[in-house]
């Protein structure tokens, strides 16, 4: 896969239900009758479809587009469609209402991100934080030292469990793309996010998040993992991290995940700021605001050793990225458009 695959598990019980409502047994002999060499494993199958693990070879996909008769989409886009899409898909194809196959599945309405009128209807009181973000953290491999380096993540509702969330995040690595997915929980006005991975060799992360207000244009906290191109193996680390709403999918946001070029943090996130399409008041005091919060010691209060977040800073830093993102919402695009952008995209 070259995206990340998402709500897999939630997928093979709409999958199921299409075909009939049967159980998992019958769900893996719908896949040999498609390839009787199909590499869906029964076993295995358990921990799909309660979310505990994902298949990770491409051809369980390409065989999942056979069993569904969706030869007219990727394996790829089956795995990393959101669960709207694939239901929407499914039901446009076989003439189904959604609402009976998602009762058919044991789904409830209430924990899809359902459209409607253009305006989403929440199952959670907390389901403002579901959106598309640009993240911005240190690079920690040496070959990258001082850089910013710039990510995406995906906040969706679960599928599988109304009020609860699932995020996806990416950034690209030396050699390719590196992909993390996992819960995202609501914790008094603390947001964690625990990400087990989705790419071979890259250990799991932790983003602890600071719980936002609406419209939750920035997102700022920690993130916390293992070093995944270092020579002397994979340290721990910890860093800042900020994150940035955009108006756009996570697909082509992931598509300019990259190492920003400038060494000096406010030039390269003024640079950023721009090409992504968010226009601050003053860009040049803005973007130095955002590098101050990822690169300066809190000081006075602050233990030797630690690394903090800072609640005040983050009032600052909200309430000017507030302006701008309701400002994109009334724009007349609805938002940037990145497609038709020149990025940089590759290996710097």
């Amino acid at each position: 896969m070259h995206r990340a695959a998402r709500d897999v598990g939630v997928k093979l019980r709409v999958t199921a239900a299409l075909l009939g409502g049967g159980n998992q047994k019958e769900l893996c002999a719908a896949f040999r009758r498609v390839n009787p060499l199909t590499e869906f494993d029964l076993g295995r199958s358990y921990k799909w479809i309660e979310g505990r693990s994902l298949p990770r070879s491409p051809r369980i996909y390409e065989d999942w587009v056979g069993v569904l008769g969706l030869e007219d989409h990727s394996a790829d886009w089956l795995a990393a469609c959101t669960l709207d899409a694939f239901v929407e898909v499914l039901c446009v194809r076989n003439a189904l209402d959604r609402a009976t196959l998602l009762h058919r599945a044991g789904i409830g309405s209430g924990g899809l991100s359902v459209r409607r009128g253009g305006a989403r209807h929440a199952a959670a009181a907390e389901d403002y934080i579901c959106g598309t973000f640009a993240c911005y953290s240190h690079a920690q491999s040496p070959y990258y030292r001082g850089r910013i380096i710039r990510g995406a993540l995906v906040i969706a509702p679960d599928g599988r469990r109304a009020g609860q969330w699932t995020a996806t995040y990416s950034q690209s690595v030396a050699g390719g793309r590196a992909h993390a997915t996992g819960s995202a929980v609501v914790s008094g006005r603390a947001l964690a996010l625990s990400l087990g991975t989705c790419s071979s060799g890259v250990a799991p992360l932790a983003i602890h998040l600071l719980l936002p207000a609406p419209p939750a244009s920035l997102l700022i906290g920690l993130l916390s993992g293992f070093v995944m191109v270092d020579p002397g193996g994979q340290p721990a680390y910890a860093t800042r991290i900020a994150l940035l709403r955009m108006a756009v999918t996570g697909a082509v946001l992931e598509d300019s995940n990259r190492y920003l070029n400038e060494a000096d943090a406010a030039t390269a996130l003024k640079h950023d700021l721009t090409l992504l399409g968010l226009h601050p008041p003053d860009p040049s005091g803005s973007a130095k605001a955002l590098a101050e919060y990822l690169t300066a010691e809190e000081g006075i209060g602050t233990p030797s050793g630690s690394l903090q977040t800072s609640t005040e800073r983050y009032a600052t830093l909200a309430a000017t990225f507030d302006r701008v993102w309701l400002d994109t919402l009334g724009a007349p695009s609805h938002g940037p458009s990145l497609e038709n952008s020149r990025w940089n995209a590759g290996m710097v």
